[in-house]
């Protein structure tokens, strides 16, 4: 009897001591410590690019972000990444005198890094929705009239190789009005030559087709025509080893070609982008077009961006254009497809009151 009470004694004991010491593993898992930035860093660009499909562009942008955070507030641990340490990020930019949209791009990052850190990686870290983004003034659509895209395009000398890309770049800039991004991912074998048009992969990895005028496609195949290598990039470095371009250099290039052209304006990429949208708008364009043009995915974004923008003296010309109560002048002047986008328009106004036409 007493043996048998010590071996039930022994073995309550040996299991106590086993749920003791599993205990003490769980408890040491649980507080293994939380991984830096630096070290989750690569597998968040990782399941951007597979899950997100977010393009190389984007992900370079981002980690150049994630690179700066950690330069000013330490590689801490994502579990420290708290909200003192976001606010030394915040005025820091601040400092920097950067632009509130600037500075929500930063931030919109940060708050996509936190969420994949607790949702993906499931570890513990500073609540994503804490981290509020500035608000963002309405800016005025900066464009070239038709008058200053014709002189901007004739200043870009055309003698050598570099100079001739950049006349076709600003002519295809012109003529799609890609984003920046897209124009520098495309390839050769991208372009359907005789149809005059290719598929980008835009914003949220949506695929758009894109159309080349007359004039983009002979510059383009000027350009091609001097290239001496086989690199797949539509658009590639000068000199040594040739590689895809990337779009920091093409800021600098289309500023000074703006200087050249004696213009007061400092043009950038995605001026042009805005560019070729209004100049379809002043002609006319119902802006249902417009918004598949730019791969917008809601009309209201379009509308947001460019009614409104043109000027009192293009109003007047369109009220004299377009308004007539005459049946048969109605129906030479408002196509079926411009009533519909009209009706489109005046449901986005009912429905969003936010949004403004001037």
């Amino acid at each position: 009897m007493r043996h048998s009470m010590w071996k039930q004694n022994g073995g309550n004991g040996q299991r106590a001591r086993a749920e003791e010491e599993t205990g003490n593993e769980s408890r040491q898992e649980s507080q293994s410590p939380s991984p830096r930035v630096s070290e989750v860093l690569p597998r968040f660009l990782e399941h951007l690019r597979l899950e997100e499909g977010c393009v190389p562009i984007t992900l370079v942008r981002y980690r150049s972000y994630l690179e700066h955070l950690i330069a000013v507030v330490g590689d801490c641990s994502v579990a420290n990444l708290d909200g003192d340490r976001v606010a030394l990020f915040k005025r820091r930019l601040l400092g920097a005198g950067l632009s509130p949209a600037t500075i929500g791009g930063r931030l919109s990052c940060l708050r996509k890094f936190l969420r994949y850190v607790r949702d993906i990686e499931r570890l513990e870290t500073l609540e994503p929705e804490r981290i509020r983004r500035p608000k963002i003034p309405v800016r005025e659509v900066e464009y070239l009239s038709k008058g200053e895209v014709e002189r901007f395009l004739q200043a870009i000398p055309t003698e050598a190789v570099t100079s001739l890309r950049d006349r076709a770049l600003a002519e295809v800039l012109c003529s799609t009005g890609m984003r920046i991004s897209e124009v520098l991912s495309l390839n050769r074998s991208g372009i359907d030559w005789e149809a005059r048009e290719a598929r980008v992969i835009g914003k949220g990895n949506k695929e758009r087709r894109v159309y080349f005028s007359d004039s983009a496609v002979r510059w383009l195949t000027r350009y091609l025509d001097r290239r001496w290598d086989d690199h797949p990039a539509v658009f590639v470095t000068d000199g040594g080893e040739p590689r895809r371009m990337n779009p920091q250099g093409t800021w600098k290039r289309l500023r000074r070609y703006g200087r050249l052209a004696g213009l007061s304006k400092n043009v950038y990429p995605h001026m042009l982008r805005h560019t070729m949208a209004t100049t379809l708008l002043e002609n006319g364009c119902p802006i249902g077009h417009i918004r598949v043009l730019l791969g917008h995915a809601h009309l209201q974004t379009t509308c947001r961006y460019y009614l409104g923008r043109l000027s009192d003296r293009e109003a007047k010309s369109a009220h004299r254009r377009y308004l007539s109560y005459e049946p048969e002048r109605g129906d030479e002047t408002d196509a079926a497809l411009q009533r519909k986008e009209n009706n489109e328009v005046n449901e986005l106004t009912k429905d969003h009151g936010g949004l403004e036409l001037k």
